[in-house]
């Protein structure tokens, strides 16, 4: 019972680290722009779209067997063409997550070792993508152990940081409108709750005990989904229409110094743990689906972020609104596809696929009509 409970905590866990990472940070600056009661209204529409599509893949990850990660599966249920095309979307959408990581990492470890060692914020970023690409060597069991820790760390952190703003909220901030920005939302709320690929991974640390995925996503979502919505609602009622995009050092100015310290500790744990995560979910598709060896898979995993970087990529909000208004958008269409098809599938458990057609095809129209707004708006 001991390890049972155990592996449900760790896998729990591994939701929590994969999902909350820069996206949490880029929420209240969209809250502040369109409105916080737009802002929540994206938060449970998307939310529900996320969860919904989450417990579909849980489906498919229980009855299906193997290691097969996301494209494994697409391939499997939709054919080689859909399974490139989910490679190219989950690949690029990954490493444009990480790519991000990489950028406000490297902010967050200057804003706390800058006044020990000085030093540039570009200088802080590399060292940032150095370190956590090799602790991508050590792999799931390692990471998964980490992530005890860090999870841990990172609710207790943002819990203090929230109370220790209350004192300093103003209701009439939360009560303002800007329908010009009304869709500033979609794509940064989208990207904020991606972590259908860590499905596999959570399957593997719970072992025989796959029965507890569908209530670990639950507990986990849930967990992320409330996070979302008080550290954005607070920082917004504190910082108003002059919150900043990383959210930390706009709130900083107003509560203390005290709060950029911690808000950058928070950041910090928060982006190194998904960075972690979403580089083992790469290095595991290449391994299990595509039949690479493990140094290999590494090297993609953790190299394409740094080119990218290096490239020119640097704002970290136009980096994730695109990542999660196209390429997150695609992912969730040909995941939906995907259960739809498994839902008559030959070799598919009938009684294991219960989620409506009607409930995944309107997910689909959502996901749809705000990919092709993304893509129009860029």
């Amino acid at each position: 019972m001991r390890k049972r409970t155990q592996a449900f905590v760790r896998s729990t866990q591994a939701l929590i680290g994969s999902v909350i990472g820069v996206g949490i940070f880029g929420i209240p600056y969209v809250f502040a722009q369109a409105g916080v009661g737009i802002g929540l209204i994206y938060l449970i529409v998307l939310g529900g779209v996320n969860l919904l599509m989450l417990l579909a893949y849980v489906d498919i990850v229980v009855n299906t067997n193997g290691h097969h990660r996301l494209v494994g599966n697409v391939k499997e249920y939709l054919g080689d063409h859909w399974g490139w095309l989910m490679t190219i979307a989950l690949f690029f959408s990954s490493w444009g997550a990480m790519v991000a990581y990489i950028i406000l990492g490297g902010e967050f470890l200057h804003s706390i070792i800058y006044p020990l060692t000085g030093g540039t914020v570009f200088q802080f970023q590399i060292l940032f993508a150095v370190v956590f690409g090799f602790l991508l060597i050590g792999g799931l069991s390692m990471i998964s152990r980490l992530e005890v820790v860090f999870v841990f760390a990172l609710l207790i952190m943002l819990v203090l940081i929230m109370v220790g703003a209350l004192p300093h909220a103003d209701v009439s901030n939360l009560l303002e409108w800007n329908t010009e920005s009304a869709f500033l939302p979609f794509g940064i709320v989208l990207f904020a709750f991606g972590g259908l690929a860590v499905l596999p991974e959570m399957k593997d640390i719970l072992g025989k005990n796959k029965s507890l995925l569908r209530p670990s996503v639950v507990l986990g979502f849930a967990t992320i989904a409330l996070m979302y919505a008080l550290f954005a609602t607070i920082v917004v009622s504190v910082t108003g229409a002059a919150t900043t995009q990383e959210a930390i050092l706009g709130l900083g100015e107003v509560i203390g110094d005290w709060a950029v310290t911690l808000g950058s500790l928070i950041g910090f744990v928060a982006v190194g743990t998904s960075f972690l995560i979403l580089g083992v979910q790469i290095m595991n598709s290449f391994m299990y689906d595509y039949k690479r060896r493990y140094m290999l898979s590494w090297a993609f995993a953790g190299g394409v972020p740094v080119v990218v970087f290096l490239l020119g990529a640097r704002d970290f909000i136009d980096v994730i609104g695109f990542t999660g208004g196209v390429l997150a958008s695609l992912v969730g269409l040909i995941t939906i596809r995907m259960y739809l098809k498994a839902k008559v599938h030959a070799c598919t458990p009938k009684r294991c696929l219960a989620i409506p057609s009607w409930a995944m095809y309107l997910a689909s129209l959502i996901l749809f009509a705000g990919m092709i707004a993304t893509i129009v708006g860029l």
